[in-house]
């Protein structure tokens, strides 16, 4: 049997075991299907390099997925812990390695951008759904996982400080991404005052692909990749499916001509948010869901301007200039975001009214 196959051995599934193969295209963990006798399920090997603390990732994981057990009724509405044969949440193997394992959600799938508005209002209700699902569970039962993880001021201070360094010669060659991303840098202060929003139970990396929907329908069915949900803001994850989804390009298409924000996304992803959410949220919440957009936007032009003078040390690159394709990329949309300032803040208060 292989390494993986013997892991899921360890949990308690129908038997037989009949096969165990590789599942999906993430990046981040090891991903493998669990097919039994009697269904799927999926095996999971946390990335513990990106995840230093894999016990306070599984507990936010653990605790999150027993509060929305208890308040959904279908089970194909939120994602399932199976328990290994000990009683536990996850298994350590010997060499150090941790493992969990969800019930597969059969008949789902996952959208990829570019999506249709429809898909984007569709989006915008499974993450709604989510925020009022987790509403009532305190955000301090849960660990901060990864600190400061979108303090944007933070990112401005290690962008100056990657320049200062330089160690791979490439400042002077993109000064003016350098000073454009700059400009920026009184919007990162807009979440600074911590009374302006409250803390929420929050997913923090909020992707449209992240939202699984029914494979026949296309009903938002559940939020999955939960190893980021610890305490923040829900306008951060607003604005992660706004740039991941409302834009025009992916995020690393290097032809700046094709890259522009798509303002029917950004109303049809804000329907479906705010009819499903909008009831619960606070004033200042409403108040800057558009800041969202842009502060999310802002982070990953300053992370990838970052790691390109860094020398690529963080994101994974496919190509030389990789990543300042995809600064250069997130800055061209940050610039058309805050072109259509005015005309975002018209269609919030006119959803926010008919959300109400």
């Amino acid at each position: 049997m292989t390494i993986p196959a013997d892991i899921a051995a360890g949990f308690q599934l129908p038997r037989p075991v009949l096969d165990v193969r590789r599942f999906g295209s993430g990046h981040v963990n090891d991903t493998y299907a669990v097919t039994t006798g009697s269904g799927r399920f999926l095996l999971q090997r946390i990335n513990t390099r990106a995840f230093a603390h894999p016990d306070q990732v599984m507990h936010n994981i653990v605790t999150v997925t027993a509060h929305l057990g208890a308040t959904v009724t279908d089970p194909r509405r939120a994602l399932h812990l199976i328990p290994t044969v000990d009683g536990g949440w996850w298994h350590v193997d010997d060499a150090g390695g941790w493992w969990r394992m969800y019930a597969f959600i059969e008949g789902s799938a996952e959208l990829e951008a570019p999506v249709s508005p429809a898909e984007m209002r569709r989006v915008g209700a499974g993450l709604g759904a989510f925020l009022v699902q987790l509403d009532t569970l305190p955000a301090d039962r849960l660990f901060t996982t990864i600190p400061a993880f979108h303090d944007e001021p933070r990112y401005v201070a290690r962008l100056r400080a990657a320049v200062a360094a330089d160690p791979c010669g490439r400042a002077a060659g993109v000064a003016d991404e350098i000073a454009h991303a700059l400009a920026y840098e009184t919007a990162s202060h807009d979440f600074d005052d911590p009374a302006l929003m409250p803390l929420r139970v929050t997913h923090n990396d909020a992707k449209v692909a992240n939202v699984l929907v029914d494979a026949a329908t296309g009903e938002p069915l559940c939020v999955v990749d939960l190893d980021t949900v610890q305490p923040g803001l829900a306008v951060n994850d607003v604005g992660d499916a706004i740039r991941s989804g409302a834009a025009s390009a992916a995020e690393d298409d290097p032809d700046l001509a094709h890259v522009r924000f798509v303002p029917e996304l950004f109303e049809a992803f804000l329907t479906g948010y705010l009819g499903a959410c909008g009831a619960v949220l606070a004033p200042g919440e409403l108040a800057h869901l558009r800041h969202g957009a842009r502060m999310m936007t802002l982070e990953t032009s300053l992370r990838f301007l970052t790691d390109h003078i860094e020398g690529d040390v963080y994101y994974r690159i496919d190509r030389a200039g990789h990543n300042l394709d995809r600064a250069r990329n997130q800055l061209a949309l940050l610039d058309d975001i805050q072109a259509h300032w005015d005309w975002m803040g018209g269609v919030i208060a006119r959803l926010t009214d008919a959300a109400r």
